[in-house]
């Protein structure tokens, strides 16, 4: 059979098959459980950047996908303009005093998304 088989890659996503969650994440009819099913703490890399790449991300998706020990997941996480506050200031104090540059340039890329939310809410200071 050619073309996109919605059922079998569904199937295959949740049998583990990353490729398959990646295409079937993409879709805009993608059944609330499944999603759920996809939300493992051992996610693909593609997985967890696909969830939080659609439209329809919420907040407790971004939460979830925070609980990730990876500085480009949670760069993506810090930028989505749905991510509350709380989130931000917790993936910035969590990654204070890491070494390694990207752990640095996260905290600074936090830093500037929370000054700039202080700035537009008017609540200079308020971190």
């Amino acid at each position: 059979m050619n073309g996109y088989d919605a059922e079998k890659f569904e199937a295959d996503a949740l049998t583990g098959d990353w490729r398959a969650a990646v295409a079937v994440l993409s879709r805009s009819n993608l059944r609330p459980e499944v999603l759920a099913a996809l939300m493992t703490e051992d996610a693909h890399l593609e997985v967890v950047l696909s969830v939080i790449g659609r439209q329809d991300v919420t907040p407790e998706r971004l939460a979830w996908a925070a609980t990730f020990d990876n500085a480009q997941i949670l760069g993506r996480v810090v930028s989505n303009p749905k991510t509350p506050t709380p989130l931000i200031r917790e993936i910035r104090d969590r990654v204070a005093g890491r070494g390694s540059d990207i752990w640095v340039l996260l905290r600074e890329y936090a830093d500037r998304v929370l000054d700039r939310i202080d700035r537009e809410s008017g609540l200079h200071g308020g971190r």
